[in-house]
């Protein structure tokens, strides 16, 4: 073989074996990248190591540290390692977020990618830290707070914690829970300053077409400033509320969460109320709030109106759960002074508190939770 013969056979391979990492490469990213930004230079037990970290734009960058990263978040769903012909090892990577420590098993020559995300402070950082009162055992659609006390006091309409503690009135809401989705779901702390009918007659009307639903997605509180400032808004997620008829008081949470988690009608909107099953999963074990011996301990929740304002224009609290025709009359359910839940004609005064889910992508940037020391958003 001659010399150039020889020299162009080098080449070839060397573009093969160029072409064939690429497409490994390839294969395992679910993000866009080039082959230039994985140098895959880190060797550690004969395994070819990138660490891949993600930035603030979403895309991935890989370290040139020699160190796992222990204040991001270990994505074990993109990471991975693959063989020489480009295919996926299963199972050949497992990482320890206790101890820090990579292991891959195999015994083909591989390269493994190591991603890494950064911690969303939201939801998913509450369940990996989790202050007094929250349940890490989903109940009911939501990890809860639940029980007498809870450190889930949390600013709105604020990033400063002294205006926050200082007007309660306007910033301050408390966590009812966390989807699966890491949002969180609050409720104003305090009612709002007048009292509203659920419907203002009687008459067989529905959740999206009440009074009480245009007044707190409009003036009285979505288009309010004084409670949602200018740009606030869009921290407010659009969600999927559903509404319905429910006759049944005396049970469960967990089944009164299936009657209502049941309801097939929907309708779009920012701010709605919180749900029967919301306040009786406010109590550990979901109590069934229905009889006078039950009544005591419901009102100990934190959940409680009587436990967040102490000056609420009514004792008495709307739910956002109808009750339906009750006779000749309309009903819709609240939850009363002494803790119990009953249902009242439409057109009563009741107190109201705005509920509403943050978007996805709201941080929690400071605070521990508690009434003065809230959680600070972005």
């Amino acid at each position: 073989m001659n010399y150039n013969l020889k020299v162009s056979l080098i080449v070839c391979l060397c573009l093969i074996e160029i072409c064939s990492v690429f497409l490994m490469w390839k294969s395992l990213s679910a993000r866009e990248t080039t082959l230039d930004s994985v140098k895959l230079k880190d060797i550690k037990s004969n395994n070819m190591f990138a660490i891949m970290l993600e930035q603030s734009d979403g895309t991935y960058t890989e370290s040139s540290n020699t160190t796992w990263p222990t204040d991001m978040k270990y994505n074990e769903t993109l990471s991975g390692c693959i063989d020489a012909a480009g295919n996926i090892i299963d199972g050949a990577l497992t990482y320890d977020n206790s101890t820090n420590i990579a292991s891959v098993s195999t015994s083909k020559t591989s390269y493994c990618y190591l991603y890494f995300d950064i911690k969303k402070l939201n939801g998913e950082y509450l369940l990996e830290n989790p202050t007094t009162g929250l349940n890490t055992t989903m109940e009911g659609g939501l990890y809860r707070y639940q029980g007498t006390t809870a450190d889930n006091y949390i600013c709105f309409g604020t990033s400063d914690k002294s205006t926050c503690t200082g007007n309660t009135d306007a910033y301050m809401y408390r966590i009812i829970g966390i989807n699966s989705s890491g949002q969180l779901k609050l409720i104003k702390k305090e009612a709002l300053n007048s009292s509203m009918a659920w419907h203002s007659s009687n008459t067989n009307t529905t959740w999206p077409n009440s009074t009480i639903y245009s007044n707190l997605n409009g003036s009285s509180f979505l288009s309010n400033t004084k409670y949602v400032p200018s740009g606030w808004s869009s921290k407010i997620a659009t969600t999927s509320w559903k509404y319905g008829d429910n006759t049944t008081y005396n049970t469960t949470a967990a089944n009164l969460y299936l009657i209502e988690n049941a309801w097939t009608s929907t309708t779009s909107a920012k701010i709605g109320l919180m749900y029967t099953h919301d306040y009786y999963y406010g109590m550990s074990g979901g109590n069934d709030c229905s009889s006078s011996g039950a009544y005591t301990t419901c009102k100990t929740s934190w959940l409680h109106l009587s436990n967040s304002d102490s000056g609420a224009p009514d004792s008495d609290e709307w739910f956002m759960s109808r009750y339906g025709a009750n006779g000749s009359i309309y009903s819709a359910w609240y939850v009363y002074s002494v803790g119990g839940v009953a249902w009242d004609g439409k057109f009563a005064q009741n107190s109201v508190r705005p509920v509403f889910y943050l978007t996805s992508d709201v941080e929690i940037v400071s605070g521990t939770g508690t009434s003065s020391d809230p959680f600070i958003i972005n």
